[in-house]
């Protein structure tokens, strides 16, 4: 079996809507990963490991998206294998998404999950 290079990726919704004001938060609110529009994104690599030796598996990230849209405070809420670790966590790392607008006009920081699967051919 021939796996692929690159992972596949699965969102996976995280939580709530965001909360209305920034200012009523002290810690970012949770957000939809469904709801985040990434404009910048790289798939992490399949490790070459897993790859020669058939691994499949996920990792699940938390992170915060700032108003700027980067991402901040990545950590890895579970992985079935280290190499997607690393993989996931170096590529979400360099993503951008548009920045999240709450009720009262300005960008929020936000948090969320997402899922990586990292699936053969």
């Amino acid at each position: 079996m021939k796996l692929i290079s690159k992972a596949a990726m699965i969102a996976v919704v995280a939580g709530s809507s965001m909360i209305a004001g920034a200012a009523q938060a002290q810690e970012p609110a949770m957000y939809s990963s469904k709801n985040l529009r990434a404009v910048a994104q790289s798939v992490p690599e399949y490790p070459r490991t897993a790859q020669m030796s058939g691994i499949e598996g996920y990792t699940v990230v938390e992170f915060t998206v700032m108003p700027d849209g980067t991402v901040a405070e990545p950590a890895v809420r579970d992985s079935s294998y280290r190499g997607f670790t690393r993989a996931t966590m170096a590529a979400i790392e360099n993503w951008k998404f548009e920045p999240v607008i709450a009720d009262a006009g300005e960008a929020v920081p936000v948090r969320s999950v997402m899922r990586f699967s990292f699936v053969g051919q």
